[in-house]
């Protein structure tokens, strides 16, 4: 039986995301829309997201892959990273869309990153 899997939007992302992409029947949260999460710091937020079972979204790369490196290096896991490169999905008036295209294909596809790993989001192709 597979688990449908949960999201978690880091801060720097639109809260319509999550909206859309539950509107498609998928379990995403958003940072935003969660007051007590709001200035939560990186490691805190990354152990509030694994504790829910939720793969962190996250354009804050460098941040996230240093707690990544620290955490697989003592032993420790995570439910998965995903990231989001501007060069990818700049920011402009199609980001929501092209966000939200990109994860749900990524959850519909199975292509999650497994507990512990990380991945980069990519743009659909046309």
């Amino acid at each position: 039986m597979t688990t449908e899997p949960k999201l978690l939007l880091d801060e720097m992302l639109s809260g319509d995301i999550a909206v859309q992409l539950r509107g498609k029947g998928h379990d995403v949260t958003a940072v935003v829309e969660d007051s007590a999460l709001l200035g939560t710091p990186d490691e805190e937020l990354l152990a509030h997201a694994t504790s829910g079972g939720r793969l962190l979204v996250t354009a804050n790369v460098r941040d996230f892959a240093a707690i990544h490196a620290s955490w697989s290096s003592s032993g420790r896991s995570h439910a998965g990273l995903i990231y989001i490169v501007n060069r990818v999905f700049p920011s402009d008036r199609s980001f929501v869309g092209a966000i939200v295209t990109a994860l749900e294909d990524m959850i519909v596809t199975g292509q999650l990153p497994v507990d512990g790993a990380e991945t980069y989001l990519r743009r659909r192709r046309p």
